[in-house]
């Protein structure tokens, strides 16, 4: 059976991307709640029962983002084969999350950036999912006074990126959030990372 898309789902495809493009420029400019599907359809060029064909709902195109951003991480388990050592490939891997996040419209993050986003706490979703499974892979041992599991060092690194990235929220972007989530990262794994506080 061949993978190539006929040119019935190609079409499809590209409606389904057109809705998500124009609804993520739309969220930038409004909070998620003053955007309507009707407007989303009207500037994507599609009716508001083909955007139904696609989406349940306008947060379901903030779900869609999520899982696209989710997907990307799957190429660190490309890089847990090369041997990197872990401190550094943890340090990148929250490095690519923030990268990811601060390359968005700071209006769009201020959106996602609410107590209301359950996405945040979804169990299992691949971007922590990734991470803790090359940790359990090597298994890496975690100080016992801070947690009890490297997937309790995941949660607690992902915990921190969004703080820190509710701060910068708060700070409209004016200052470096890469540059102040490492230290908030390293000060985390120098404490909870057994090997490192061997060195």
């Amino acid at each position: 059976m061949s993978d190539k898309l006929n040119s019935r789902q190609l079409q499809s495809l590209e409606t389904k991307n057109r809705i998500y493009e124009v609804a993520l420029r739309k969220f930038t400019e409004k909070s998620l709640d003053e955007v309507t599907i009707a407007s989303i359809c009207k500037e994507a060029g599609v009716s508001v029962g083909s955007f139904y064909n696609y989406f349940d709902s306008k947060e379901a195109i903030i779900y869609e983002n999520f899982r696209r951003a989710d997907m990307d991480f799957t190429r660190f388990e490309q890089v847990d084969q090369e041997g990197q050592e872990t401190l550094p490939l943890i340090l990148d891997y929250m490095d690519y999350y923030i990268s990811f996040v601060s390359a968005q419209d700071l209006n769009f993050i201020k959106h996602l950036y609410t107590t209301s986003n359950r996405y945040f706490v979804m169990p299992h979703r691949p971007m922590q999912e990734v991470l803790k499974t090359i940790l359990r892979r090597r298994q890496v041992k975690v100080s016992p006074e801070f947690m009890e599991s490297s997937d309790d060092l995941v949660d607690q690194l992902f915990m921190t990126a969004r703080g820190v990235i509710f701060h910068w929220c708060l700070h409209e972007g004016r200052f470096n959030i890469r540059e102040l989530a490492r230290k908030h990262f390293l000060l985390i794994l120098r404490g909870a990372l057994i090997e490192e506080k061997e060195r």
